[in-house]
């Protein structure tokens, strides 16, 4: 083996190249490998974060499309109701109606009063009337076949709440009371 003699420059040339390649390492750590662990890390939380995010947001792309196939039935179905409801004030055309309603099947006397008036719970634009009809006289089985035609040819009114009192002076003839809902546009 040959010996090779190093001079002061030749070692002072190895130190530098030493510290260079320590300060290249330590670099590499500190300003590029360090970093960019922290960011993949902070990146892996995020993404972390917005799985419930894009889960809601998939729920609701779900929602949408049932919606949007849905959306041309319903607006047939306003379209029906829009074609069942009179023109003008439901004062002025439900008790007439009603009462021309029973009298065809019978009954001669119906008094028809609004009780109330709400916005209607699942059809924006509409209403719900509430009514209450009194009938002072009737027999039991007219009015059970009137009450099935009225629950059968006006889909648009409700029967609520139905209250029958015997009447003492006559045993065949009942009082009733209906209380009555319907829908009417805005």
């Amino acid at each position: 083996m040959s010996n090779i003699k190093l001079g002061k420059e030749d070692i002072q040339k190895i130190a530098l190249g030493v510290l260079l390649g320590v300060g290249v390492v330590c670099g590499y750590f500190q300003w590029l490998l360090f970093p960019l662990q922290a960011r993949h890390k902070a990146t892996i939380k995020s993404t972390a974060a917005l799985a419930p995010a894009i889960s809601a947001a998939k729920a609701q792309l779900a929602r949408d499309t049932q919606v949007s196939v849905q959306a041309p039935l319903a607006k047939a179905t306003l379209v029906q109701i829009d074609a069942m409801i009179p023109e003008g004030a439901p004062v002025a055309w439900f008790p007439p109606r009603i009462a021309d309603f029973f009298k065809s099947r019978g009954i001669d006397k119906a008094t028809t009063r609004l009780n109330s008036d709400t916005a209607h719970p699942i059809l924006p634009g509409y209403r719900r009337l509430s009514w209450a009809l009194d009938l002072p006289k009737v027999e039991w089985f007219a009015f059970g076949k009137a009450l099935a035609d009225l629950e059968n040819l006006e889909p648009l009114v409700s029967i609520e709440n139905v209250s029958v009192d015997a009447l003492r002076e006559e045993p065949d003839g009942q009082h009733v009371v209906l209380t009555l809902s319907s829908i009417v546009r805005k």
